[in-house]
Formats: structure tokens, C-alpha cells, sequence
């Protein structure tokens, strides 16, 4: 098994919205989806794990807890952070070292509340 996770899914309150945020932070160009059956959804482009934007007008965002969802932040995490603020988001855990092995994390939470994160490995 080349992956353990191969798709991921982002509930938003306002896909159009959420779409100028991401694209603005990770620096993509999320396509809109229409399906019959299932809601409007912004497929995230990717080479690895796939994942989507889904709307749901109804969601509100947990408090905090659940799964965490790490973008890659390889080539480095405080541009990520400086396109989340820019685009209305919110830095919750500024870039942080946990270990030599482990190497930089930090989170941020999307405009519908939802926290994330960047993982930036060890160089």
C-alpha cells in the first residue's frame, strides 16, 4: 500500500468562499465539481492524497478536537502561514519545533473554523 490515506474531505459552509481561501493559501487551483446526488465539492489537486472542499451549508466546525490534517509544508511552513492570514484565517500554532527527528508543525484555522495544520519534515 503506497498511501494508508488516499482522500480527505474539508465540510465548508461556503464552497465558492472556501475555494479563494485555499486556492490563495496553498497556491493550487481547486476544481469545482457538480454530481448528481452528492453536494458541490472543490477537488484539491494532487499527485498523492486527494481530497475535496464539500458544502455543506448547515456545518459548523467542531471545537478543536477530532483529526488533524497536515498539508505538506516541505519547502517551508511560514509562507503557508503568511497566505492564511492574508486570505482571513487564522494562525492558531505558529511554526514549532518538536524534535530533530521529527522536525516543524504548525495550525491554522480555515475561515468556516475548521483547524489544520502544515507538517514540515526534518531537513
Amino acid at each position: 500500500m503506497k498511501n494508508t490515506i488516499i482522500w480527505f474531505e474539508i465540510n465548508v459552509v461556503d464552497l465558492d468562499r472556501a475555494k479563494k481561501f485555499y486556492d490563495h493559501v496553498l497556491q493550487t487551483n481547486i476544481r469545482k465539481e457538480e454530481m448528481e446526488g452528492y453536494p458541490p465539492m472543490g477537488i484539491i489537486p494532487d499527485e498523492g492524497v486527494n481530497g475535496a472542499l464539500v458544502e455543506d451549508e448547515e456545518y459548523e466546525a467542531p471545537e478543536h478536537s477530532g483529526v488533524m490534517l497536515y498539508f505538506d509544508g516541505s519547502s517551508g511552513i511560514n509562507p503557508y502561514l503568511e497566505r492564511v492570514e492574508e486570505a482571513g484565517g487564522e494562525v492558531v500554532v505558529p511554526r514549532s519545533f518538536v524534535n530533530e527527528s521529527v522536525g516543524h508543525w504548525a495550525a491554522f484555522s480555515d475561515l468556516d473554523g475548521n483547524l489544520l495544520a502544515f507538517y514540515e519534515p526534518p531537513q
